[in-house]
């Protein structure tokens, strides 16, 4: 479904990973995450040398399980909501940092940067996405690398469902989803409800990229990709697979 007009706040990210996040995405779990962060640790070649950086990283179920592999782990996010709830689940030995992807306040000392799950693309300007991986950069050791996983455009573009309506517990949850055609942008606003009364309602909106596209960004930035996969299987690029996971490293 596509149509044209800027229907979403563009400062939609403030709001929309509150404490109804963990209702609304309750199947992103730490046991559905295990699969994906065995990926990143198997292709970022992740060893007790390593001082990596979750960008993004939400309730902390990827550092769970990379927390075990690496030498020492730090988690940031924007969302309070959502760091209250790592620090529940994360051993203290996991730093977190609540910041700006656009302005990381760290230094230069990372082996690995993980991205999971489209947490890139949030900003219309190319020019903040460009400098969100540029701080990606920054942050990384020379020779550091990297795992950024966005939607596959091309899956989206042809298999974007426009509305659905699901369970859980005692919520119903509405989602209306659509792309704009004029800035290639995948919009979704999603209703919460129970007992027929919305409780809460939060917009989100992430440039889509082609490969290329991304590729391009990314070597702006000066990181380099080694690869790309279509789904945490392992699996090549193609229409048909969800994912775009880029792996590389810092030129």
């Amino acid at each position: 479904m596509q149509r044209d007009g800027a229907c979403v706040n563009p400062r939609w990210y403030e709001d929309a990973f509150g404490e109804a996040y963990e209702i609304i995405y309750a199947h992103r779990s730490v046991e559905a995450a295990e699969p994906e962060a065995r990926f990143a640790v198997e292709t970022l070649r992740l060893g007790r040398s390593d001082l990596m950086l979750d960008l993004g990283c939400g309730t902390g179920r990827h550092l769970v399980h990379l927390f075990k592999h690496a030498g020492a782990c730090v988690g940031l996010d924007y969302s309070p909501a959502l760091l209250r709830r790592a620090r529940n689940v994360l051993p203290q030995e996991v730093g977190l940092v609540r910041a700006d992807m656009r302005a990381i306040p760290l230094t230069s000392a990372f082996t690995a940067v993980t991205s999971f799950f489209t947490s890139f693309g949030y900003f219309l300007d190319r020019e903040e996405n460009l400098r969100v991986v540029q701080e990606v950069a920054r942050v990384l050791r020379p020779g550091g690398r990297f795992l950024i996983d966005h939607a596959n455009a091309t899956h989206v573009e042809r298999a974007l469902e426009p509305e659905g309506t699901r369970r859980h517990g005692s919520f119903e949850i509405r989602e209306t989803r659509w792309i704009d055609a004029a800035t290639r942008r995948v919009n979704k606003t999603t209703r919460l409800f129970r007992d027929g009364r919305e409780l809460e309602r939060t917009e989100e909106s992430v440039q889509l990229y082609s490969q290329t596209e991304l590729r391009s960004l990314l070597a702006e930035a000066g990181l380099r990709v080694e690869a790309v996969y279509g789904d945490y299987e392992g699996s090549p690029l193609d229409d048909a697979r969800p994912r775009m996971l880029m792996i590389g490293c810092k030129a």
